[in-house]
């Protein structure tokens, strides 16, 4: 066991095992200050922010102008709403680096006030700069358009908005081809056509909590909620396990050139689906039946079959909105690393696909999926609240509805921010002066 078998294990996202490898390192060498970097990742990625800020931290004493430390840095700080040392985090990686796309982008979204026109004005020339590539690129293109947002300039706020999704994608153009065909053909035409096989009996007394729906259709909001009661209730987060174990199977099938589409089934062996999760989530966690976990990986709306093999109590809480308050706040947002955001079309041929899933399985599953519709609940929390909480067999208390005030709450979406406040009930939507953009598609 060395780092480069420990590197692999955070690029699998198997942290409880990289961190028992780490550990074993550091009382094998405890002077190598670059174990210090990635235990501090791995805290992060286990939720666990104090030692990931004592770590990274550590590692900061050895390195001081390491940019991918103060990065984190910066980022992990914004997640725990720690705005003070999130900003002091980007401000210094921009006294590094002046040109440091990222960091100007990590104040933007600790708020808007932070960017001044001195800044908007550097990030023009850096964008007209040849040697700047294109994912810095699209990140200035991303943040002039919220600049043209705030001075009220439809036209050029969208022009430099297209221009950020265009460059988005080419910027990681052979992966978000692949990650596009893996949602136009395998996901729309597979998630009902799945054999499934080795079942075991293993975790039928586990109780985990899916949250399943669209990105910005409220799921962080019930992602906080539910870790806020009596009961601590550990979260993962947007994960993504379950995705992954899914496509370490198939990959080599469905990327052949001799697959069959429209003909095609897909086998899964649901003892190496067991295994994966296993390395993911934690052995642990999941042999003790008392604890309840939460898992916020949206894309699980088309897993939930193969979830319910492995957990046959789980349930799962669809989180929605307005369809076309959905499909823009998808567009107007910044998620680069989910290739269907990046285009108006391919935005709503994934919510296509996604709502025959969800249909699907709300027919086949009535008991198991919980709809709760964003709009309805911010109009009336307290009501919607106590159906989540009866939906999950957990007991609700007035204070889940200030989870807004927890020193201990960690979000590492772009709602983030938003959850630190407290619920807006104004229900009014924000996109309406942009819906003539649907008519066009």
């Amino acid at each position: 066991m060395d780092l480069t078998t420990g590197q692999n294990l955070i690029k699998q996202k198997k942290f409880p095992q990289a961190l028992k490898l780490f550990d074993y390192l550091m009382k094998l060498d405890p002077y190598n200050q670059d174990l210090n970097f990635y235990l501090g990742r791995i805290y992060s990625e286990l939720y666990d922010f104090k030692n990931g800020i004592k770590f990274y931290k550590k590692y900061l004493e050895y390195k001081k102008n390491s940019v991918g430390c103060l990065l984190n840095l910066a980022i992990l700080f914004l997640n725990i709403g720690d705005k003070k040392n999130s900003e002091k985090y980007f401000k210094k990686l921009l006294k590094i680096n002046n040109d440091y796309v990222y960091a100007y982008y990590g104040l933007f979204s600790l708020s808007e006030k932070l960017l001044q026109i001195k800044d908007f004005n550097h990030l023009e020339k850096v964008l007209n700069n040849s040697k700047t590539n294109l994912k810095d690129k699209s990140i200035i293109n991303f943040l002039l358009s919220k600049k043209e947002k705030k001075n009220k300039n439809i036209e050029r706020e969208l022009y430099f908005l297209k221009e950020y999704h265009k460059q988005s994608f080419d910027s990681n153009i052979l992966y978000n081809k692949q990650s596009q065909f893996y949602y136009d053909n395998v996901l729309k035409n597979f998630y009902n056509k799945i054999n499934l096989t080795n079942p075991s009996k293993k975790y039928e007394d586990v109780k985990p909590i899916f949250i399943i729906g669209l990105p910005r259709s409220g799921s962080t909001l019930i992602e906080s909620l539910i870790s806020s009661g009596e009961i601590k209730v550990r979260t993962y987060g947007e994960c993504n396990y379950f995705n992954m174990a899914i496509f370490d199977q198939i990959k080599n099938k469905v990327f052949n050139k001799e697959f069959a589409v429209n003909e095609s089934e897909i086998d899964i062996d649901l003892n190496l689906i067991e295994v994966s999760i296993e390395e993911r989530y934690g052995i642990n966690n999941l042999q003790d039946n008392k604890i309840i976990f939460l898992d916020k990986s949206l894309e699980n709306v088309f897993n939930i079959d193969i979830i319910l093999k492995i957990f046959p109590n789980a349930k799962f809480i669809h989180s929605k909105r307005n369809l076309n308050d959905a499909i823009l706040s998808i567009y107007f947002s910044m998620l680069p690393e989910l290739s269907w955001t990046l285009s108006l079309k391919t935005i709503i041929s994934y919510i296509s696909n996604y709502h025959s899933a969800i249909s699907y399985y709300k027919a086949k599953f009535p008991n198991k999926i919980l709809e709760i519709d964003l709009d309805k609940f911010t109009i009336n929390p307290e009501k919607f609240s106590k159906n989540i909480y009866k939906f999950c067999k957990l007991n609700w208390r007035e204070n889940v509805l200030n989870f807004y005030k927890r020193k201990d709450l960690f979000s590492k979406t772009l709602s983030s921010s938003q959850i630190r406040r407290e619920i807006n009930k104004n229900n009014q939507s924000k996109y309406e002066k942009y819906y003539f953009l649907l008519e066009k598609t």
